[in-house]
């Protein structure tokens, strides 16, 4: 618990030293340095902190087994028939670092480098407020992308942070080739191909009605579109049942978070007219929420969307009016400290016993 706090302390310090004014090349420092700390953290953490850490160590070493001469031969068969399991491209993508690296050490830190710094330009890109999206992530995120995830945060990656770029610049292709890379990785990055076509638009009264009106729909129906869904995409295997626990807190905030959005969406969208990706987004993963009371690992899918509100978050703060500003901000920040208190993780270096 203690080094999650001393990343938030930092954090705090690295915005009073580069944070004071809009400076470009300050706000990069900052990104740089907040990074830097989850890069360190994700990628020299101890084998057992993270459900599947261990699990993934199993899969490098087991890569290693795998010559490239077997993946050419049999391509067809792993990449269309799966042969050597659910997604392939990860085999190709461990083979391809593992010219670097045989050490899963090394392999852990590289991983950590590819999506830290992706988050961090994507930020840097498209934050208003850069400590708060990065504290956003730091007691919202981490567990899963820094600590839990690999296979998942690689295609997050590709997905979210590069695709969004091309999201903005309305280059439906290359969007798309990222989509179909990291679904071999992860096929969960199917989910997020429907955000390309969703994310421009407008936020207007009919389009609330309508997204009013499918939301207590998925509500009641949540059981039967669940599985009919999976089924059709071919994910039910991605999502086993056997995942307990509930998603209260989480979904909690996201309905809340959604509350205050339609309350100040016209601040926002004034404020900036981008905002309407971080919004829609958000109402994607609002609309996923009561799947996550059928099955708690629907939360895979949700969190391609729920990043969105690192961006969303400070166009909210924003919004308000210069006295409550200050206000609303020390709230948010506190409230984000809070839950990671709450949930007080654990953590240790791979030197430590």
């Amino acid at each position: 618990m203690k080094i999650y706090l001393v990343n938030i302390i930092l954090l705090i310090l690295y915005r009073g030293l580069f944070l004071k004014d809009s400076s470009p090349k300050n706000n990069k420092i900052f990104c740089i340095l907040a990074s830097c700390n989850w890069i360190l953290l994700s990628g020299l953490r101890h084998l057992t902190i993270g459900a599947d850490t261990i699990k993934y160590g199993y899969y490098f070493e087991q890569a290693k087994k795998i010559s490239w001469g077997t993946l050419w031969k049999d391509g067809v068969n792993i990449f269309i028939h799966g042969t050597m399991g659910k997604d392939p491209g990860y085999i190709v993508f461990q083979k391809l670092l593992q010219f670097f690296t045989g050490s899963y050490r090394v392999y852990l830190i590289l991983i950590a480098v590819i999506f830290t710094l992706s988050l961090g330009i994507w930020i840097y890109k498209n934050s208003r407020d850069s400590f708060v999206s990065f504290l956003i992530y730091s007691c919202l995120f981490y567990s899963f992308f820094s600590i839990t995830g690999t296979r998942q945060t690689v295609a997050t990656a590709l997905v979210v942070f590069v695709g969004y770029n091309f999201i903005k610049e309305r280059n439906f292709r290359i969007f798309l080739l990222l989509i179909l890379i990291a679904m071999t990785i992860h096929f969960s990055a199917i989910c997020y191909l429907p955000f390309y076509f969703i994310a421009n638009k407008e936020i207007t009264n009919k389009y609330l009605v309508l997204y009013g009106t499918a939301f207590f729909g998925v509500f009641i129906f949540k059981e039967q579109i669940y599985r009919l869904g999976t089924k059709l995409i071919g994910y039910d295997q991605y999502l086993p049942y056997e995942e307990t626990g509930t998603t209260w807190t989480f979904s909690f905030f996201l309905l809340a978070l959604t509350v205050v959005t339609l309350l100040k969406r016209n601040e926002i969208l004034k404020n900036n007219a981008r905002a309407k990706h971080f919004i829609n987004a958000l109402f994607i993963a609002a609309l996923l929420v009561p799947f996550t009371f059928v099955n708690p690992a629907a939360m895979r899918v949700i969190q391609y969307y729920s990043l969105s509100i690192m961006l969303l978050v400070p166009e909210i703060i924003s919004s308000f009016q210069k006295k409550e500003r200050i206000f609303v901000y020390f709230v948010a920040c506190s409230t984000l400290i809070v839950l990671l208190i709450r949930n007080n993780p654990t953590y240790i270096f791979f030197w430590q016993q």
